[in-house]
Order: structure tokens, then sequence, then C-alpha cells
């Protein structure tokens, strides 16, 4: 069946809310931002393994003390990339890869603390890693988020529809 006369019919790609509406953000800020975010998670990997290393040892983990930080941190990278993957798909994050994020960062924190030295400051400055990898990387999500003017929004260019019919757009 033939669309009716009045329907508009688009003449080119449609365009992100995002480029029309919010200006983009400098490609600079995001490599500092990204930058940033990957110096963070360095200094939390070198800060965690050592602490959850050491701690598996005590439990008598042998060998496996080894793995257990990877497992612990590689849950953590797998729930962000998860997260990266929806929000650039303009889908929500989930509940699955927030749980698991909040647990891989929530054991890597109770492992450094119980690590730590046995002071306060010391139990602070060995809580600081996990939870600064978690700001740092919503900030940088959301900063990802900003750029595109919204998750999934679309619309079109003015001036990109012609009716059917010959006449106005309207």
């Amino acid at each position: 069946m033939p669309r009716p006369a009045s329907v508009p019919v688009p003449v080119t790609e449609p365009v992100a809310v995002g480029e029309a509406i919010a200006p983009a953000v400098p490609v600079w800020v995001r490599h500092v931002t990204t930058a940033s975010v990957l110096a963070v998670a360095g200094v939390a990997a070198v800060a965690s393994y050592e602490h959850m290393r050491a701690l598996a040892e005590l439990a008598g983990e042998g060998w496996r003390s080894r793995l257990l930080p990877v497992s612990v941190d590689g849950l953590a990278v797998a729930a962000s990339m998860t997260m990266l993957v929806r929000r650039r798909a303009g889908e929500a994050a989930g509940v699955l890869p927030w749980v698991a994020l909040l647990l891989g960062l929530g054991a890597s924190l109770a492992a450094n603390v119980a690590a730590a030295d046995p002071t306060v400051v010391g139990r602070l400055v060995a809580a600081w890693p996990p939870v600064g990898l978690l700001l740092s990387y919503e900030l940088l999500l959301q900063q990802h988020n900003s750029a595109r003017g919204g998750p999934g929004v679309l619309t079109v260019r003015s001036g990109a529809v012609q009716p059917l019919d010959g006449g106005s757009a309207r």
C-alpha cells in the first residue's frame, strides 16, 4: 500500500540531537579525561594487586594468590566495558554490569583495607584507589554521554525531508 501524500520522506541520514543542540566536547578534553582515568586505573591496579595477593596468600591460597587479584579487577573491567558498550549503543548500563562493577570494586576495597597498615590513615590511603577508579570511570562515561547529547536520541536535519506530494513539508 503506498504512503499517504502528506507523509514526508527523509532524504538524508538522521543527525544526533547532540550535534544540533549541545556543542561537542573538545577532543583534547576527552583525551585528558581518558588519560586521567587510565592513570587512576593503573594506580588502582598496582596498589590493589599486592594487597589482594598478600591477603589471599595469608588465607592459604598458595600459587592461586597471584590469580585472585586478576579475577577481582577483571570483573570490574568486564563490567566497565559492558557499561561502555551499552551506553554507546544508547542503552542503559543495566543492573548486572553495575552489580558486577560494585562487587569487584567492593572486593578490591575490602582487600586493600584488610591488608593495609592497621591505622586510620593507612586504611584510608589503601581504600582510595578503588574509590577513585569508580568515580573517575563514571565521570568519563558522563562526559561521553553529554558529548552525544544523551543516549539514543535522533532527529532529522532541518529541510532534509520532502513531502511525497511535492508540497510543503508541514
